[in-house]
């Protein structure tokens, strides 16, 4: 009879521990942070978009290009961005480039010049301005419209997002992108339709505009080109309303 109750008493501890056990794991379980879900690759390129680029905006840029053989020129311009609408720059130095305006409407481009009586259409495949970036690379700036973006890759330190192009009209069939845990780009790889990588981009120098945090200069290397750099440094950019009626062909040349 002892026995017996010794063996009750010793099968109910090792019930109560088990109870016990289970309330500790299931406690444990639910007193961890809940982990955010990991977005997709199309989400992080909308986002970086987002955090790179106000809605409607005015900027000032510069351009610095130069050649394998030591040739360097800048280039002073303003900018006026309308997402989804368009993108106008105004060239305001050297001497030589003033008056010059380049218009994306839509995704049409032109070019106007104090010289040349009519605009002249552009593709977005052409060098902007002789320099290493495309008229797309400068013009176009957001990317989740023009991309199908998947992840490849991913760390403590951000992503390593494949972009494929949604239509042929883009310079690039695809980018190779890094974007960092704060939605920022550091680099990118364009492709060419062979398959082979054709430029580098770096950001860096991240400035805050206006409550918005981005890189301020953007460089370009040319693989095809060795040598060939140019990089776009964003002085100004102030979210400000605009002129809409300066972003469609018929306000060239004013």
């Amino acid at each position: 009879m002892n026995e017996r109750l010794i063996d009750m008493d010793a099968e109910c501890i090792a019930r109560k521990k088990k109870v016990a056990l289970i309330a500790m794991i299931a406690f444990a379980l639910i007193s961890l942070p809940l982990r955010a879900a990991e977005p997709d690759g199309n989400g992080i390129i909308a986002e970086m978009d987002r955090r790179m680029n106000f809605i409607e905006c005015k900027m000032i840029i510069r351009i610095i290009d130069e050649k394998a053989d030591g040739k360097t020129r800048e280039l002073k311009a303003r900018v006026e961005y309308l997402k989804d609408v368009g993108t106008r720059i105004d060239f305001e130095e050297p001497v030589r480039d003033r008056g010059k305006c380049v218009l994306m409407s839509g995704t049409s481009m032109w070019m106007s010049s104090p010289s040349v009586a009519k605009p002249v259409r552009l593709s977005g495949k052409d060098a902007f301005m002789g320099t290493s970036f495309t008229n797309d690379d400068v013009m176009n700036l957001d990317k989740a419209d023009d991309y199908e973006s998947v992840i490849t890759a991913s760390d403590a330190g951000g992503w390593n997002i494949t972009m494929t192009a949604k239509k042929a009209s883009l310079p690039y069939p695809r980018i190779e992108a890094r974007i960092a845990r704060d939605f920022l780009p550091t680099s990118m790889s364009y492709f060419a339709r062979s398959g082979k990588e054709s430029k580098r981009v770096k950001f860096s120098a991240v400035k805050d505009y206006g409550g918005k945090p981005r890189p301020s200069i953007m460089a370009i290397v040319d693989l095809m080109k060795p040598g060939d750099t140019s990089s776009v440094i964003f002085d100004v950019i102030r979210e400000e309303p605009l002129n809409r009626s300066r972003l469609t062909p018929a306000a060239l040349g004013n």
